[in-house]
Order: C-alpha cells, then structure tokens, then sequence
C-alpha cells in the first residue's frame, strides 16, 4: 500500500535568505532610530531610575512612619491609662495629626471616643469615632467603634439612630457575642421608646439562634418576661 507523503514545510534557501535579510532590516531601522533618539532614550532611562529609587524611598519611608505610629500609640496609650485627662485627649487629638491614615489612627480614635464618653461628651465622642465606624464592615476595630457610637447616641437621646447603628451592627458582625450584644443594645432602645413588641422579636431572634443548654438562654429568657410583662 503506498503512503501519501505531506508536503514538507522545509524553507527553501531563497526564503531563508529573504528572512535573513528582513531581519537585518529591522535591526538596522533599531539602531538607526536609536541614534536619532538618544537624548529620549536617556531620559527614559534616567526617569526609570527615578521611579525606582522613589518606589524605595517611599517604602522605607513608610516603614519608618509605621515604627513611630506604634512607639508613639505605646506612649499615648500610658497617658490615656495614667494620665490626667486634658493631657490624655491632647496626646491623642496630636497623635491623629500626625498619624492620620496609618492602622493605628482608628486605635487612636476608639480610644479618645472613649475618653470623651467617660466625660459626657457623647457629641465629641460621635466625631472622633465616625472614620472608624466607617470601616466597621472591613476593620473589626470599626465594629467597636460602632458599638461606643451606638452608646454616643444613646448617652445624646438619639435613640433611633442608636437603634439604627445597633441593628447595622448586629446584620455586619460575624461573632455571635458581638450580635447578641448588638441586638440586646436595639432591643433595649426599643424598650425606652416604649416599643415592647420590637423589644420581643429581638429577644426571640436571639433565643431562636441559641441551643437549649446554653448557658446565657436562662438570661435572656429574662429579659423576653420582662419586655412581655411590661408589654402588657
């Protein structure tokens, strides 16, 4: 039985030499564009360097920025700890000038919120927290800043943006701790507002998430007789 051949894809030497000289053309049209540019090429070259060394600078810049955020945070923290009052919200209104936009500034923020929550300012308290409640679905540090603000604006008499803030919570955290204590702070508000059945719907969601031999149901059991009996 004969075999069909393919017909090969060998270059002829005719092509070979044609590929050569093709080749050789556009080495010559590089070098030849080269030379007519030179001073571009140098200044490619010279602003690649620049990039460069600006990348590193700004990393080791960074990294400095970030050992004097956390020496300073140490110290700032000992001053909020055992210092006077004035003298802790000053350290911290000067640390966030400083530092504003490391991790560390949301610390800083918690901190001084609560600060001016111990002294009854819940209006100053909401100002300094609302950039770290803003990352409360990102930072688990926004989520703690939510909670002093939710407290803020209940210390304000702001009950329906605390309830707010408390049920965003409660839908935002991953923790069960962090949502029961979110949605006994909304169902407390409920309670002041006179909302008793809202107050009850919390309870229940809450005791419907946990096991029968939870530790805690007995308490919050409790608390759903108390919003009932008050129910009326």
């Amino acid at each position: 039985m004969t075999k069909h051949r393919h017909p090969t894809s060998r270059k002829t030497p005719e092509e070979t030499k044609e590929a050569e000289d093709v080749f050789v053309e556009k080495v010559l049209e590089a070098t030849s564009w080269a030379k007519r540019n030179s001073q571009v090429l140098t200044i490619l070259g010279v602003a690649v360097v620049i990039l460069v060394a600006g990348g590193v600078y700004y990393q080791n810049w960074k990294a400095a920025q970030t050992q004097r955020a956390v020496a300073q945070l140490e110290q700032v923290q000992q001053a909020v700890a055992f210092g006077e009052r004035e003298e802790a919200k000053a350290s911290l209104n000067q640390y966030l000038a400083s530092y504003e936009g490391t991790p560390y500034a949301m610390e800083a923020r918690l901190l001084l919120g609560q600060v001016l929550l111990e002294e009854d300012d819940p209006e100053g308290a909401m100002e300094a927290l609302s950039p770290a409640v803003r990352e409360m679905a990102s930072e688990p540090i926004g989520l703690q800043a939510a909670f002093l603000m939710a407290a803020a604006y209940e210390e304000a008499d702001r009950l329906d943006e605390a309830e707010r803030l408390f049920l965003r919570i409660a839908n935002t955290a991953e923790l069960t701790f962090q949502i029961r204590e979110a949605l006994a702070g909304a169902a407390r508000i409920r309670t002041r507002l006179e909302n008793f059945s809202g107050a009850i719907e919390l309870y229940e969601e809450v005791l419907g998430g946990m096991e029968e031999n939870d530790p805690e149901r007995s308490y919050w059991e409790l608390k759903l007789q108390e919003a009932s009996a008050r129910s009326g």
